[in-house]
């Protein structure tokens, strides 16, 4: 039973445009590295060929619903987790990432408006454990 001072928040989470830039922005840092390596011609032709291709199906584990309640934080993304204090959050920009015993799950600002996520944002800092 949760009381007046324990509100149950529940939030659903949109999909985020950022993962697409970060596939992006990953074959425009390996690329010129791949230039710069001293292999046969084909072998540089083969390797800028298959780039894109390696980095289409990756993504990093999103959310895709948070709940608060009663000092316990639900995530559900690529698995399941019940949080009562996080190991590790680390926040730069609109992206947050939160460890979790299961690994890491990746938040961005543009999944929900800031207003709704507050809340979250919250207690995650004062029930950080270092």
């Amino acid at each position: 039973m949760s009381s007046p001072w324990s509100p149950r928040k529940k939030l659903e989470l949109n999909p985020s445009r950022y993962p697409a830039r970060l596939r992006l922005l990953a074959v425009l840092v390996v690329a010129p590295a791949i230039l710069l390596a001293q292999v046969p011609w084909w072998a540089l032709v083969l390797l800028l060929a298959a780039l894109p291709l390696l980095v289409r199906g990756w993504q990093p584990a999103q959310l895709s619903q948070m709940e608060l309640h009663e000092q316990r934080l639900t995530l559900i993304g690529r698995h399941w987790q019940e949080l009562e204090c996080p190991r590790r959050v680390l926040r730069a920009g609109p992206w947050m990432a939160i460890q979790t015993p299961k690994g890491w799950l990746h938040l961005f600002d543009d999944q929900a408006p800031r207003e709704q996520l507050q809340p979250f944002y919250q207690w995650l800092w004062t029930n950080k454990s270092n």
